[in-house]
């Protein structure tokens, strides 16, 4: 008996679970076939769920760098610097805002960039571009470029200028120029160049002050002027020196035109370090920022005292000079009288002569020796010579006796603050090497014709005034008067 046996093979699908599959090997291997397509089908859905991922991804990262790119635009438009966009052989494809200083983006984007650099960049320009597409990187700093603007009315823009090669994989795209405005900066830079040279080298002394007052800087001319040098004057109030000609008035209405006009100009007298008095022409101007308010004052100012010496001629002459002091000698002084006296004749314009002599001036040449003595008396001629004006003349008539003809200068009131100021300028001290000497003068006043009509009386009578100056203690003036009328007492001073 013949047996048959039956085989049932199991078979595990995809799933997991076995699968029996009774009949011939056909069958089997058409099953397995299957199995295997449910296989493949598993990985190919397996697939398709990565790919679904890696979709979202790359639409995540594509989504991000849209939103680069619009940060990127919205940034460079709203950039103070001029973005351009070029193609690698430099015609203009898009533009920022900013370059409107340069011209209008419809102007730009119909033209190469070339076109726009001036014939003084143009090597520095073709160098950043020739870098640029051989893939060398741009200096840190970038390179000065001068750009014409579409306005020819309008100086070059200037402007420090890096360029980025933008590629996509191997393949230069565009490039990016990114240009930062620097004509103010190079401006200012000039300027400040220009006024440093001019700060240095000018003849004129130059003194530049807080709103306070307080010195900042001073040039080699305000040196060689004043005596001081810069680290004797910074910090300090200019009022060091003052001379004392000028009185508190004189600086109220001096402020009130340099806060209110925020200038002021004119002439006033200083006094050097050694002591010595002189005139000067002074200008002073506010410095302010953009919205009006006062940065500092600039003060320039020039030595007149020279001037004033030219200003005589006649003193050239050395023969007619006091050797000493270079003022007018006793033969120039009788000329010059002689002369002003026919003319006030002619014309009925009277004048003054006031003699001027120094308190105690023998005491203190015994004190402290006649080197001393002769320094003194040059400086009391100095101080003579700025308190005067250019009609007047000033001559020494020997030892400490000083004369001063004042053509039109008249009247007890006029005489009387003439006197007061120059009393001021003669009694402030003297610096002498080491010491400091303090001396005063004594004036005696006489005017021609009412006092004199001749040169010896009107000396006469200017002495007699000078006399009774001298008995009331010094340091004062009188002006002669004819009050009398009897023989014994026909004149008098006052």
């Amino acid at each position: 008996m013949n047996t048959e046996t039956h085989t049932t093979e199991s078979h595990a699908p995809a799933g997991g679970q076995t699968l029996r599959l009774p009949g011939s090997a056909r069958s089997v291997s058409l099953h397995e076939q299957l199995y295997r397509y449910a296989d493949d089908l598993q990985m190919m859905i397996e697939r398709n769920d990565e790919l679904a991922a890696d979709n979202d991804e790359l639409r995540q990262s594509t989504d991000k760098l849209l939103e680069s790119r619009e940060e990127l635009d919205a940034i460079m438009h709203s950039s103070l610097d001029i973005h351009l966009i070029t193609d690698t052989a430099g015609s203009i494809l898009q533009s920022n805002s900013a370059s409107a200083s340069l011209a209008p983006p419809d102007v730009l984007e119909q033209g190469n960039l070339r076109e726009w650099i001036e014939p003084a960049s143009l090597a520095n320009f073709l160098a950043m571009h020739a870098n640029a597409l051989q893939g060398n990187r741009c200096p840190e700093q970038g390179y000065e470029l001068r750009l014409r603007r579409d306005d020819a009315q309008r100086p070059p823009l200037i402007v420090m200028a890096r360029v980025l090669a933008v590629r996509r994989g191997d393949n230069l795209r565009h490039l990016h120029w990114i240009l930062r405005d620097v004509t103010y900066l190079r401006e200012t830079e000039f300027e400040t160049q220009i006024t440093s040279m001019v700060f240095k080298n000018a003849t004129e002394g130059v003194m530049i002050t807080d709103v306070e007052g307080g010195i900042l800087a001073v040039n080699a001319a305000f040196t060689q002027i004043t005596g001081y040098g810069a680290a004797e004057a910074l910090g300090r109030n200019p009022h060091f020196l003052a001379s004392g000609h000028q009185g508190p008035e004189f600086y109220e209405m001096f402020w009130q035109s340099l806060r209110g006009k925020g200038s002021w100009q004119g002439q006033l007298f200083n006094r050097r370090k050694n002591g010595e008095v002189f005139p000067e022409q002074l200008t002073v101007n506010a410095v302010r920022d953009s919205d009006g308010r006062i940065l500092s004052y600039i003060a320039v100012f020039s030595d007149l005292s020279q001037q004033r010496q030219a200003a005589a001629p006649s003193l050239l002459d050395s023969a007619l000079q006091d050797p000493l002091t270079r003022v007018a000698n006793r033969q120039l002084l009788g000329d010059r009288l002689e002369r002003m006296a026919l003319l006030s004749r002619r014309t009925e314009v009277p004048f003054s002569l006031i003699r001027i002599d120094i308190d105690d001036f023998g005491q203190l040449n015994s004190t402290h020796g006649h080197l001393a003595g002769d320094r003194v008396l040059r400086e009391f001629a100095n101080r003579l010579m700025a308190g005067v004006r250019e009609s007047d003349t000033v001559a020494r008539l020997g030892a400490d006796d000083f004369v001063l003809l004042a053509p039109g200068l008249v009247g007890d009131a006029d005489v009387g603050r003439f006197c007061t100021k120059l009393l001021d300028a003669l009694r402030q001290p003297i610096q002498i090497d080491d010491q400091v000497l303090q001396a005063s003068a004594s004036l005696g006043c006489a005017e021609f014709p009412d006092h004199g009509f001749d040169g010896p009386s009107l000396i006469d009578r200017a002495d007699q005034a000078l006399r009774q100056a001298k008995l009331r203690g010094g340091n004062q003036f009188a002006v002669f008067q004819t009050i009398a009328t009897t023989p014994e007492h026909e004149d008098s001073m006052s």
